[in-house]
Order: C-alpha cells, then structure tokens, then sequence
C-alpha cells in the first residue's frame, strides 16, 4: 500500500481499516497533534480531552505557567477521568467510580481504603504525554523520545511568524462528523484543483490558474505565492473579455465569499470603493490600504506584511492533519482526525481565529458540534466540499478503481502528504 515512485496512491490508504491500524500504530502514535488552543485554559485546573482513534488524552492548566498531559485512564480501574472541556474544582482530579484522587500534574495523591490493598507503590502518576507550545497552539505527542516541537513544525514557525497566532483568540469552534476517511477531508482543503469543478461560482472573482504550490518539510503551503500575486481579475477558465468584468464586483465577491475571513468593517470599505468607480486598475491596491489601515487601528503589528498580502493567505497544511487559510489578523483554520477506528469518518473541527479587539472583552466562544454536517448551513463553498466526500469516499470502494492519478503540480501537495506518512510507516 505504499506510494509507487510514479505517485499512484493505492486506494487501500483511504478505505482499508488496515491501513488506517498500520497508521495508529506507526504514525498517530509518533506526530505532534494539535491538541487544543492555550486561551482554552486560561485558568488553574482547566482541561480539555484531546481524542485520536481510540485514544484519549486529558490536556490539563497544572500550575499559572504549566499545561500538562496525560492518558486519560484512572489507573484503578481505566476510568476517563475527564470529557470534553472543563475545570477540576480544588486542584484535584477525581474518578467518577471509585474517587481515586490525583493532583493537576497527574499524581495520585489518595485511595479509598487504601490499606485494603496488599501493595501499592509509593510515587504513582498518571502516564504522561508529551506537552510542548507554539503559536498559542497546545501540541501533545505520544512518543516519549519524539523530536521537539518547533523541529516538527519547521519552517512554518518562521512563516507564519508576522501574524502572531499567539496573540489571536478564538472566535468561533464548530465540529461534525463527515462520512469520508480523514485523508479526503485534508486533500480537499489541501489543493485548488477542485475549484473549476466543485465551486465553479468562484471563478468569476479568482484566477485559479495561477495559484502555486510548495512542499515545507513535512509540510506544505499553496496560494498566492511570490510568483503568483493576486489581481483582481476572473478565471481564464470563463473566457470573459475586458469589458465583460468590473474590478469592484470581483473584490466584493472575494470577500463575501471569504466572509469568516474578512470581518463586516472590512466588508464595508468594499462598497465605499465600489460606490467611488476608481479607475481600472487602482481599486485592489485601495482596498490592501485600507485593510493594512484597519488591522493597524486595531492594534496589529502589519510591519511584517506588504500591501499585497493583506488580501492574500498563507494556506498551510500542517503535517498530518491541519490546514487552512492564514491572514493577517485571523485565519480558519481545520482540524481533522480518524473518528474512532472507522477508516470511513473522520472528525473535522472548524477553528476561526482574529485578532482581538480592544474595545471588546474576549469571551470564549461556545463549542458547537454537528453529528451530521447536513445539520448546519456552512455557506455554499464548505456545503459544497461536504457533498462531495461521501461521494469521494463511495467511489474509491469500486472494483474497477485501483487508486489516485494526482495532477502533478494542483495536487502536489496532497502526494507530498502519503510521502510523508510513508516515512513514518516505512522508516
């Protein structure tokens, strides 16, 4: 099931519960995961569960300066002492079935009837999990002797760096379950190929011919990289003539349809530009100096951007199981994993982050969660890429399909992606 050299990827990566075992043994067990975001425990005694396959981890705030991690497992008799997220009252940790007691950092520190048992060694703890932070982001990672955090993540660190994500908060945390394995949910925020097909609506205010693509280590980038700057322009695709598209049209559609992205302020300064007719050719360099404007009257540092980039996103993926686009002053990001053992789900978390406002208190948003993705209306792009997965994950079951053929530089990254993985199934 390993990729071949000439980047066919067996289907069995996507539909084969053995596979998906082989990658819960091998890789799940050895990769920093992104567990939670720092702002989920802001104060002593707050956790959050941290669920991979069937593992469960509990991601607790042990002291003002300290997070802790550890199985989630009462060492009496298994119990999950902790679900979902919340506050352990008095700094202490106990189980629900027979009030085992532990401190924040995971010691135990009583037994009922303690002297009933004939041995009980004196220094026991919960097992630990490895706990290191970045970006205002909490990692765990299964492997005691796993490399460092910020070498694993390299060299997003030293990219993403000027959007201080530390300093971000969250504004809106939403999860379903989609019925398709975790790798078709990635791969479809993970390339732009698919938007001539999926979201052909967008073509009229994207030129999605000229997007690039990078790999980044583990890791990998797409967008509007330095030798793919943005203009406001439509698709080549269409075929339109100059005088068939208005500048001010496009940019309006661009961040209307990038609304978790561009707040409502900034969607105002669109129809003050729209409203002026500026000549062709000067509205998208208005508008980046508007927004640069807005972000700086807010409080955030713009000193590390160009003009150019404040309508264009970093969209990164983040080896094995984050991707999503990073602007300056907030960013969507997607969290994606196994759900359970069930190679034909997978759990997929909705971050959207921005940079807080100083005339408003952050609160933390409310964590929604949608058993079925039909639940919700998640705009016409995200219901789109939705749709499409069940469909994805139904065909690769045919007998007569054997595998993916990758467009070589559009899915560029995704082939990156089973390379990696590889490495960890295949050292």
């Amino acid at each position: 099931m390993r990729v071949r050299d000439d980047g066919f990827v067996p289907k069995e990566r996507y539909t084969s519960p053995e596979f998906l075992a082989l990658e819960m043994d091998q890789m799940w067990s050895r990769v920093w995961q992104l567990a939670c975001r720092e702002e989920e425990l802001s104060e002593v005694g707050d956790y959050v569960e941290y669920t991979i396959g069937d593992q469960s981890i509990l991601v607790v705030k042990s002291a003002p300066d300290t997070i802790t991690a550890s199985y989630n497992a009462c060492l009496h008799r298994g119990t999950r002492l902790g679900e979902g997220r919340g506050h352990f009252d008095e700094g202490t940790i106990t189980c629900r079935f027979h009030a085992w007691c532990y401190s924040l950092d995971g010691r135990l520190t009583h037994v009922v009837d303690r002297d009933d048992f004939d041995e009980m060694p004196e220094g026991m703890c919960l097992p630990g999990v490895r706990v290191e932070c970045w970006g205002g982001f909490v990692y765990v990672n299964l492997d005691p002797d796993a490399e460092p955090l910020l070498d694993f993540l390299a060299p997003l660190p030293s990219l993403l760096a000027p959007y201080r994500m530390e300093d971000m908060r969250l504004r809106s945390y939403l999860t379903t379950v989609l019925p398709a394995n975790w790798k078709v949910v990635v791969d479809a925020f993970n390339e732009a190929y698919h938007v001539q097909g999926t979201h052909p609506q967008i073509l009229p205010w994207t030129d999605d011919t000229t997007i690039e693509y990078e790999q980044l280590g583990k890791h990998s980038h797409y967008g509007r990289l330095p030798n793919a700057r943005r203009v406001l322009r439509p698709s080549p695709r269409l075929n339109l003539a100059d005088d068939d598209w208005d500048e001010g049209q496009i940019l309006a559609g661009m961040v209307e349809g990038l609304g978790g992205a561009f707040l409502a302020d900034e969607r105002a300064v669109v129809q003050e530009l729209q409203d002026a007719q500026l000549p062709r050719g000067e509205v998208l360099g208005r508008y980046q100096e508007r927004r640069m404007e807005l972000l700086r009257s807010r409080g955030f540092d713009v000193s590390g951007f160009d003009v150019e980039q404040m309508t264009s996103a970093d969209d990164v993926y983040w080896f094995p199981n984050v991707v999503g686009p990073v602007y300056p002053g907030s960013a969507i990001l997607f969290r994606v994993r196994p759900n359970g053992l069930d190679p034909d789900s997978a759990i997929k978390d909705t971050w959207v982050l921005e940079w807080p406002r100083p005339d408003e208190p952050w609160t933390m948003p409310e964590h929604r969660t949608f058993e079925d993705w039909r639940d919700r209306d998640w705009g016409l792009i995200t219901n789109q890429d939705y749709a499409n997965m069940l469909e994805v994950q139904t065909g690769m079951k045919a007998r007569g399909f054997t595998g993916l053929r990758l467009n070589p530089r559009q899915e560029s990254n995704v082939l990156h992606m089973h390379r990696v993985i590889d490495e960890y199934l295949n050292p």
